[in-house]
Protein backbone atom coordinates (compact mmCIF):
# COMPACT_ATOMS: atom_id res chain seq x y z
CA UNK A 1 0.00 0.00 0.00
CA UNK A 2 1.55 3.12 -0.88
CA UNK A 3 0.39 6.63 0.50
CA UNK A 4 0.42 9.82 -1.71
CA UNK A 5 2.64 12.74 -0.12
CA UNK A 6 0.78 14.87 2.27
CA UNK A 7 0.05 18.39 0.79
CA UNK A 8 2.48 20.68 2.56
CA UNK A 9 0.25 23.74 2.12
CA UNK A 10 -1.35 22.25 5.28
CA UNK A 11 0.74 20.78 6.81
CA UNK A 12 0.69 22.89 10.07
CA UNK A 13 -3.27 21.54 11.05
CA UNK A 14 -3.67 18.35 9.05
CA UNK A 15 -2.48 16.34 6.14
CA UNK A 16 -4.36 14.67 3.46
CA UNK A 17 -3.67 10.77 3.04
CA UNK A 18 -5.04 8.90 0.26
CA UNK A 19 -4.41 5.28 -0.76
CA UNK A 20 -6.00 2.71 -2.99
CA UNK A 21 -7.93 0.38 -0.38
CA UNK A 22 -9.60 0.73 2.66
CA UNK A 23 -6.99 -0.38 4.76
CA UNK A 24 -5.84 3.09 5.47
CA UNK A 25 -8.61 4.23 7.36
CA UNK A 26 -7.66 1.19 10.11
CA UNK A 27 -4.41 2.62 10.63
CA UNK A 28 -6.22 5.58 12.76
CA UNK A 29 -9.73 6.61 14.58
CA UNK A 30 -11.88 9.16 13.82
CA UNK A 31 -11.62 12.14 15.97
CA UNK A 32 -15.33 11.35 17.16
CA UNK A 33 -18.13 8.86 17.28
CA UNK A 34 -18.33 8.52 13.65
CA UNK A 35 -20.92 7.51 10.84
CA UNK A 36 -21.34 3.22 11.07
CA UNK A 37 -21.74 3.44 7.34
CA UNK A 38 -18.15 5.21 6.50
CA UNK A 39 -16.31 2.99 9.14
CA UNK A 40 -13.82 0.70 7.84
CA UNK A 41 -15.81 -2.48 8.98
CA UNK A 42 -18.74 -1.72 6.73
CA UNK A 43 -16.86 0.09 3.92
CA UNK A 44 -15.41 -3.59 3.85
CA UNK A 45 -19.18 -5.56 3.09
CA UNK A 46 -19.69 -2.90 0.13
CA UNK A 47 -17.23 -3.77 -1.92
CA UNK A 48 -13.61 -4.16 -3.12
CA UNK A 49 -12.20 -1.24 -5.87
CA UNK A 50 -11.46 1.23 -2.95
CA UNK A 51 -9.83 4.52 -2.61
CA UNK A 52 -9.80 6.06 1.06
CA UNK A 53 -8.90 9.96 1.95
CA UNK A 54 -8.02 10.96 5.14
CA UNK A 55 -7.66 14.48 6.75
CA UNK A 56 -4.93 13.57 9.73
CA UNK A 57 -5.10 16.15 12.59
CA UNK A 58 -1.24 16.40 13.06
CA UNK A 59 -1.70 17.71 16.77
CA UNK A 60 -3.49 14.55 17.68
CA UNK A 61 -2.79 12.23 14.91
CA UNK A 62 -6.51 11.05 14.83
CA UNK A 63 -8.74 11.24 11.64
CA UNK A 64 -10.84 15.10 10.94
CA UNK A 65 -12.02 14.07 8.01
CA UNK A 66 -12.70 10.94 5.24
CA UNK A 67 -14.02 9.75 2.47
CA UNK A 68 -14.07 6.50 0.76
CA UNK A 69 -15.19 5.56 -2.81
CA UNK A 70 -15.76 3.22 -5.42
CA UNK A 71 -15.80 2.32 -8.79
CA UNK A 72 -18.98 1.23 -10.23
CA UNK A 73 -18.96 0.92 -13.90
CA UNK A 74 -18.08 4.59 -15.39
CA UNK A 75 -18.51 6.29 -12.18
CA UNK A 76 -16.59 7.05 -9.32
CA UNK A 77 -19.20 6.72 -6.09
CA UNK A 78 -19.78 7.16 -2.10
CA UNK A 79 -21.29 4.75 -1.05
CA UNK A 80 -21.45 1.92 -3.20
CA UNK A 81 -24.00 -0.16 -0.64
CA UNK A 82 -25.19 1.79 1.96
CA UNK A 83 -28.07 4.58 2.40
CA UNK A 84 -24.97 7.35 2.53
CA UNK A 85 -21.55 7.92 2.52
CA UNK A 86 -19.75 11.46 0.48
CA UNK A 87 -17.41 13.42 2.99
CA UNK A 88 -17.29 13.13 6.75
CA UNK A 89 -15.62 15.90 9.07
CA UNK A 90 -15.60 17.28 12.12
CA UNK A 91 -17.04 20.40 12.72
CA UNK A 92 -14.06 22.63 13.40
CA UNK A 93 -12.26 21.48 10.18
CA UNK A 94 -10.45 24.32 8.72
CA UNK A 95 -12.64 25.00 5.11
CA UNK A 96 -8.64 25.25 3.54
CA UNK A 97 -8.61 21.69 5.36
CA UNK A 98 -12.26 20.29 3.65
CA UNK A 99 -11.28 21.97 0.18
CA UNK A 100 -8.07 20.22 -0.13
CA UNK A 101 -9.56 16.71 0.46
CA UNK A 102 -12.24 17.55 -2.22
CA UNK A 103 -10.01 18.43 -4.33
CA UNK A 104 -8.01 15.31 -3.86
CA UNK A 105 -10.97 13.45 -4.43
CA UNK A 106 -11.53 14.93 -7.81
CA UNK A 107 -7.94 13.79 -8.84
CA UNK A 108 -8.36 10.62 -7.62
CA UNK A 109 -11.33 10.09 -9.23
CA UNK A 110 -10.11 11.08 -12.59
CA UNK A 111 -6.93 8.82 -12.25
CA UNK A 112 -9.51 6.18 -12.23
CA UNK A 113 -10.96 6.51 -15.76
CA UNK A 114 -14.39 7.35 -14.25
CA UNK A 115 -16.35 9.75 -16.93
CA UNK A 116 -18.26 10.97 -13.28
CA UNK A 117 -18.43 11.11 -9.34
CA UNK A 118 -21.68 10.50 -7.62
CA UNK A 119 -21.90 11.45 -3.83
CA UNK A 120 -24.76 10.66 -1.78
CA UNK A 121 -24.74 12.56 1.63
CA UNK A 122 -25.85 11.96 4.95
CA UNK A 123 -29.30 13.43 6.03
CA UNK A 124 -29.08 17.26 7.15
CA UNK A 125 -30.10 16.21 10.41
CA UNK A 126 -27.19 14.34 11.39
CA UNK A 127 -24.26 17.12 11.05
CA UNK A 128 -26.50 20.93 10.11
CA UNK A 129 -23.19 22.66 10.27
CA UNK A 130 -21.49 20.01 8.10
CA UNK A 131 -24.48 19.67 5.50
CA UNK A 132 -24.29 23.23 4.70
CA UNK A 133 -20.69 23.60 4.35
CA UNK A 134 -19.64 20.66 2.54
CA UNK A 135 -22.63 21.17 0.07
CA UNK A 136 -21.09 24.84 -0.53
CA UNK A 137 -17.89 23.54 -0.97
CA UNK A 138 -19.02 21.04 -3.51
CA UNK A 139 -21.03 23.16 -5.69
CA UNK A 140 -17.85 25.70 -5.56
CA UNK A 141 -16.04 22.73 -7.27
CA UNK A 142 -18.04 21.61 -9.89
CA UNK A 143 -20.99 19.46 -8.51
CA UNK A 144 -24.61 19.73 -9.36
CA UNK A 145 -27.30 18.38 -6.78
CA UNK A 146 -29.16 15.12 -8.84
CA UNK A 147 -31.49 14.35 -5.95
CA UNK A 148 -32.85 15.88 -2.66
CA UNK A 149 -35.40 13.76 -1.08
CA UNK A 150 -36.63 15.26 2.89
CA UNK A 151 -35.61 13.02 4.99
CA UNK A 152 -38.11 12.76 8.09
CA UNK A 153 -36.75 12.24 11.77
CA UNK A 154 -37.86 12.30 15.24
CA UNK A 155 -35.75 14.41 17.95
CA UNK A 156 -35.97 12.30 21.03
CA UNK A 157 -37.12 13.65 24.59
CA UNK A 158 -38.70 12.85 27.61
CA UNK A 159 -41.90 12.79 26.86
CA UNK A 160 -44.03 9.80 26.54
CA UNK A 161 -44.52 9.20 22.60
CA UNK A 162 -48.30 9.08 22.87
CA UNK A 163 -48.50 12.70 24.12
CA UNK A 164 -46.66 13.95 20.79
CA UNK A 165 -48.71 12.22 17.89
CA UNK A 166 -51.84 13.56 16.74
CA UNK A 167 -55.77 12.70 17.75
CA UNK A 168 -56.08 9.93 15.21
CA UNK A 169 -52.38 8.15 15.67
CA UNK A 170 -52.84 7.87 19.71
CA UNK A 171 -56.29 6.38 18.62
CA UNK A 172 -54.57 3.62 16.66
CA UNK A 173 -51.69 3.23 19.35
CA UNK A 174 -54.74 2.35 21.96
CA UNK A 175 -56.32 0.13 19.51
CA UNK A 176 -52.89 -1.81 19.60
CA UNK A 177 -52.61 -1.88 22.88
CA UNK A 178 -56.18 -3.24 23.75
CA UNK A 179 -55.75 -5.85 21.45
CA UNK A 180 -53.09 -7.10 23.41
CA UNK A 181 -49.92 -6.55 21.24
CA UNK A 182 -46.36 -6.44 22.35
CA UNK A 183 -43.50 -4.26 21.34
CA UNK A 184 -39.95 -6.11 22.20
CA UNK A 185 -35.97 -6.42 20.40
CA UNK A 186 -35.97 -9.21 18.93
CA UNK A 187 -32.54 -10.62 20.66
CA UNK A 188 -31.12 -13.27 19.51
CA UNK A 189 -33.14 -13.05 16.72
CA UNK A 190 -34.39 -15.78 14.42
CA UNK A 191 -32.60 -14.15 10.94
CA UNK A 192 -34.12 -16.13 8.68
CA UNK A 193 -37.87 -16.19 10.16
CA UNK A 194 -37.00 -12.35 9.99
CA UNK A 195 -35.35 -11.95 6.50
CA UNK A 196 -38.13 -14.61 5.22
CA UNK A 197 -41.13 -12.35 6.89
CA UNK A 198 -39.64 -8.84 5.07
CA UNK A 199 -39.52 -10.85 1.90
CA UNK A 200 -43.46 -11.79 2.54
CA UNK A 201 -44.58 -8.89 3.32
CA UNK A 202 -42.45 -7.20 0.69
CA UNK A 203 -44.28 -9.53 -2.16
CA UNK A 204 -47.56 -8.93 -0.71
CA UNK A 205 -47.63 -5.33 -0.84
CA UNK A 206 -45.95 -5.26 -4.60
CA UNK A 207 -42.34 -3.56 -2.87
CA UNK A 208 -39.49 -3.62 -4.82
CA UNK A 209 -36.58 -5.43 -2.41
CA UNK A 210 -34.00 -2.29 -1.17
CA UNK A 211 -31.59 -5.55 -0.10
CA UNK A 212 -30.77 -9.00 -0.60
CA UNK A 213 -31.79 -11.41 1.82
CA UNK A 214 -28.67 -12.95 1.68
CA UNK A 215 -26.42 -9.59 1.92
CA UNK A 216 -29.41 -8.41 4.77
CA UNK A 217 -28.38 -11.91 7.19
CA UNK A 218 -24.44 -10.94 6.50
CA UNK A 219 -24.87 -7.47 8.43
CA UNK A 220 -26.89 -9.16 10.82
CA UNK A 221 -24.98 -11.59 11.85
CA UNK A 222 -21.77 -9.76 11.32
CA UNK A 223 -22.66 -6.66 13.58
CA UNK A 224 -25.07 -7.90 15.73
CA UNK A 225 -24.90 -4.50 18.38
CA UNK A 226 -25.22 -2.16 14.80
CA UNK A 227 -28.28 -3.48 13.62
CA UNK A 228 -31.05 -4.65 16.27
CA UNK A 229 -34.16 -5.90 15.03
CA UNK A 230 -37.80 -4.51 16.88
CA UNK A 231 -40.64 -6.31 16.51
CA UNK A 232 -44.63 -6.97 17.14
CA UNK A 233 -46.18 -10.00 17.87
CA UNK A 234 -50.20 -10.73 18.33
CA UNK A 235 -49.17 -13.27 20.78
CA UNK A 236 -46.84 -15.94 19.22
CA UNK A 237 -47.54 -14.46 15.24
CA UNK A 238 -44.96 -11.53 14.29
CA UNK A 239 -47.33 -8.98 12.48
CA UNK A 240 -44.28 -5.68 12.40
CA UNK A 241 -41.03 -5.79 12.49
CA UNK A 242 -38.01 -2.89 11.76
CA UNK A 243 -34.66 -3.77 11.12
CA UNK A 244 -32.85 -0.83 12.25
CA UNK A 245 -28.98 0.41 12.44
CA UNK A 246 -27.45 2.31 15.27
CA UNK A 247 -25.44 4.61 12.62
CA UNK A 248 -23.83 6.35 15.88
CA UNK A 249 -24.37 6.44 19.51
CA UNK A 250 -27.12 9.46 19.40
CA UNK A 251 -28.42 8.28 16.29
CA UNK A 252 -31.02 5.19 15.45
CA UNK A 253 -32.10 4.52 11.82
CA UNK A 254 -35.40 2.87 11.23
CA UNK A 255 -34.01 0.78 7.98
CA UNK A 256 -36.73 -1.60 7.07
CA UNK A 257 -39.87 -1.61 8.21
CA UNK A 258 -42.45 -3.84 7.66
CA UNK A 259 -46.43 -4.91 9.00
CA UNK A 260 -48.43 -7.27 7.86
CA UNK A 261 -51.11 -6.20 5.50
CA UNK A 262 -53.53 -8.46 7.89
CA UNK A 263 -53.28 -6.10 9.97
CA UNK A 264 -53.75 -2.73 8.82
CA UNK A 265 -56.13 -1.91 10.33
CA UNK A 266 -54.93 -1.83 13.79
CA UNK A 267 -51.36 0.07 12.57
CA UNK A 268 -49.25 -1.56 14.82
CA UNK A 269 -46.09 0.36 12.79
CA UNK A 270 -47.29 3.05 15.86
CA UNK A 271 -46.83 0.44 18.32
CA UNK A 272 -42.95 -0.03 17.15
CA UNK A 273 -42.62 3.31 16.57
CA UNK A 274 -43.81 4.04 20.43
CA UNK A 275 -41.51 1.10 21.33
CA UNK A 276 -38.82 2.70 19.45
CA UNK A 277 -39.41 5.78 21.03
CA UNK A 278 -39.03 4.39 24.51
CA UNK A 279 -35.50 2.03 23.64
CA UNK A 280 -34.07 5.29 22.66
CA UNK A 281 -34.76 7.00 25.70
CA UNK A 282 -33.57 4.34 27.60
CA UNK A 283 -30.58 4.31 25.30
CA UNK A 284 -29.64 7.91 25.10
CA UNK A 285 -30.18 8.11 21.56
CA UNK A 286 -31.11 11.68 20.62
CA UNK A 287 -32.50 11.19 16.86
CA UNK A 288 -34.88 8.41 15.50
CA UNK A 289 -34.22 8.56 11.96
CA UNK A 290 -37.54 7.84 10.09
CA UNK A 291 -35.82 7.44 6.82
CA UNK A 292 -36.97 9.07 3.48
CA UNK A 293 -40.72 8.02 1.58
CA UNK A 294 -40.60 6.76 -1.46
CA UNK A 295 -42.39 4.56 -3.47
CA UNK A 296 -40.59 1.90 -5.86
CA UNK A 297 -39.77 4.16 -8.58
CA UNK A 298 -38.29 6.52 -5.99
CA UNK A 299 -40.95 9.28 -6.28
CA UNK A 300 -41.95 10.82 -3.27
CA UNK A 301 -44.88 8.96 -1.56
CA UNK A 302 -46.87 11.28 -0.02
CA UNK A 303 -49.41 8.79 2.30
CA UNK A 304 -46.23 7.87 4.21
CA UNK A 305 -44.95 11.50 4.39
CA UNK A 306 -48.20 12.02 5.66
CA UNK A 307 -48.10 8.81 8.19
CA UNK A 308 -44.38 10.37 9.85
CA UNK A 309 -45.71 14.08 9.81
CA UNK A 310 -48.74 12.56 12.24
CA UNK A 311 -45.77 11.60 14.43
CA UNK A 312 -44.45 14.76 15.14
CA UNK A 313 -41.45 13.88 12.84
CA UNK A 314 -39.24 16.95 11.38
CA UNK A 315 -37.66 16.56 7.84
CA UNK A 316 -34.07 17.53 6.55
CA UNK A 317 -32.64 17.06 3.18
CA UNK A 318 -30.88 14.07 1.98
CA UNK A 319 -28.66 14.97 -1.37
CA UNK A 320 -27.14 13.13 -4.02
CA UNK A 321 -24.85 15.45 -5.87
CA UNK A 322 -22.60 14.58 -9.43
CA UNK A 323 -19.80 16.26 -11.01
CA UNK A 324 -18.52 15.13 -14.59
CA UNK A 325 -14.75 14.49 -14.95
Amino acid sequence: MQLSPPNLSIIVSHVIESACGIDLADTRAFSQPGFFFNEPAHLRQQGNTAHTILAVNQLTGYIDGRCTFFQHDQQVVSPLAAPFGSIEFVPDLPDTVLVELIQRLIKLAETTGATSIRLVNYPGCYAPEQTTRLLDQLARHGFRTTATYENFHLTVSQQPFEQRIISAEQRRLRKCRAAGFRFAQWFPPDIFVATTFIERIHQQRNHAQTIAPAQLTKLIQTFPDRFPLFGVWDVGRLIALVVAVRVSPGILYHFLPVSDPAYDAYSPMVLLIDGLWTYCQQQSIALLDLGVSLNSDRTPKPSLMQFKRNLGAQTSLKTTVERLL
